[in-house]
């Protein structure tokens, strides 16, 4: 079943906003966040709504029109933008956007507990800036933030290992404290999905399985 129309637009229009939203927002015009974004130093739209009009009239047929973009952006870019014009202005556009990806990093490498610089930490790292930069934690994070991020990711690892190990070796088997934590963890940073994305989301696909998993073993405390 599709999703519903005004649910679905609803839903954008009430967590995001659109490029001439985040400019007024911001205080940048549309050309300097397009630049941002372009440079590195700011995210990209996470959503594109594309509209279509169709026109009926008994008389002359139907009438189809061109179609629509709007794009939609999370509104901690609001924040992050004003803060990535400030640098770039001292720095240069390509400065800003090393120091932007060198505070990421070090983010990193503190959030996931990483030794800096070790394969791990780069591997993570580059994941992590290549989501940022093409707006993908922006469909799911409350707040766009680098250790968000990696406490998202680093949950549903979690979440799914628990869930491949209960399907090895049984529920009983499945450590239910470390169960506890990631389900914690990825609760605390996520916020809803849209109804067009909802069910092929990591909420459905392995936070409420995982949840479920942890409903049926001992000790489950309701949150």
């Amino acid at each position: 079943m599709l999703p519903d129309y005004d649910a679905t637009l609803g839903y954008l229009e009430a967590r995001y906003l659109t490029l001439e939203a985040l400019a007024g927002a911001s205080g940048l015009n549309p050309d300097r966040l397009r630049t941002l974004i372009d440079a590195g130093c700011l995210p990209a739209h996470s959503h594109v709504a594309i509209f279509g009009l169709r026109v009926e009239a008994l008389v002359n047929g139907s009438h189809p029109t061109t179609e629509k973009r709007i794009e939609f952006y999370h509104p901690d870019l609001a924040g992050l933008a004003r803060e990535a014009d400030s640098l770039a202005a001292a720095l240069g556009l390509n400065g800003a956007a090393t120091e932007l990806r060198r505070r990421h990093d070090a983010a990193v490498a503190l959030a996931a507990q990483l030794e800096a610089g070790s394969p791990a930490h780069r591997d993570l790292a580059e994941m992590a800036w290549a989501a940022w930069r093409d707006g993908t934690y922006g469909v799911c994070l409350q707040q766009l933030a680098t250790p968000n991020m990696i406490r998202k990711a680093t949950a549903v690892d979690a979440l799914k290992a628990a869930l491949d190990q209960a399907e090895r070796e049984g529920p009983a088997g499945v450590d239910a404290d470390a169960l506890d934590a990631a389900l914690t963890r990825y609760a605390s940073v996520t916020g809803p999905f849209g109804p067009h994305e909802r069910d092929g989301s990591t909420r459905a696909l392995v936070y409420e399985p995982a949840l479920a998993l942890r409903r049926s073993l001992a000790g489950y405390v309701p949150s």
